[in-house]
């Protein structure tokens, strides 16, 4: 995509004709890369979302815009964040590169196992999983709910002590991450009220796919589901289902 920037001034990164050549990937941080070595890297936060169109976006909350052609026609790719916790860097590769670096093994790729998971817990013997499981410089790519739905699915306590986790519940940890992404994707991700939608402005189904993270009742075995919060952040458990 040829692109020309609309909505944003900067002395130090100009897209303006520049082509898109790829995008990109790394846990949770979209790279869009362009022309010359420049980077664009793109973190959603809980709201954002990036919005291709045939038409100007002129939805409340676009940040950005840049407008291109993709095969002689011309489109709109806007940028749309209603609570404002996303963040996005500009970047030539050598410093994009090394950002990225700073993140830990991407949950969704082969890296991730019982080995990876099993040596990082060793180090940490006294942090409890369920906020463990949110630091992006070892797990690339969960986020809160997702990291409920892990301990749920391998049911494991979400404040259980990293000491206290067996080899055989860190295989289960493992497949638990795996079957939360690959559940997401089917349904396109997860949608609350105002937040995350698609690159066609649809919401995700992803909350028909919850077993405990603001659920009633645990759909695991129908047990009522406590609340507790967890590092300033919320976190939902079964306590019928989860040691």
């Amino acid at each position: 995509m040829v692109s020309s920037i609309l909505k944003e001034k900067s002395r130090e990164f100009n897209p303006n004709g520049k082509t898109i050549l790829e995008i990109d990937r790394k846990g949770k941080l979209l790279n869009f890369i362009l022309e010359n070595d420049q980077h664009i890297l793109s973190h959603l936060g809980m709201s954002g979302s990036w919005r291709i169109s045939e038409t100007k976006v002129k939805e409340k909350h676009t940040h950005l815009q840049f407008t291109g052609l993709v095969d002689g026609q011309k489109k709109f790719l806007a940028y749309i964040d209603p609570r404002r916790f996303g963040n996005m860097y500009f970047y030539k590769r050598v410093n994009a590169l090394k950002f990225m670096d700073g993140l830990g093994v991407d949950v969704s790729k082969d890296e991730f196992n019982d080995d990876y998971l099993h040596s990082v817990i060793k180090r940490f013997p006294e942090k409890q999983i369920k906020p463990f499981l949110l630091e992006q410089k070892y797990f690339s790519g969960v986020g809160n709910y997702m990291a409920s739905e892990i301990c749920a699915l391998a049911g494991v306590r979400p404040s259980r002590r990293l000491a206290k986790i067996t080899k055989v519940e860190v295989g289960k940890l493992v497949k638990a991450t795996k079957d939360v992404i690959e559940g997401q994707i089917k349904y396109q991700g997860l949608s609350f009220s105002g937040g995350y939608k698609d690159a066609f402005g649809d919401d995700g189904g992803g909350l028909n796919n919850l077993v405990v993270f603001h659920q009633q009742d645990c759909g695991m075995c129908g047990e009522s589901v406590k609340k507790i919060v967890m590092a300033t952040r919320g976190t939902y458990y079964c306590p019928k289902c989860q040691k």
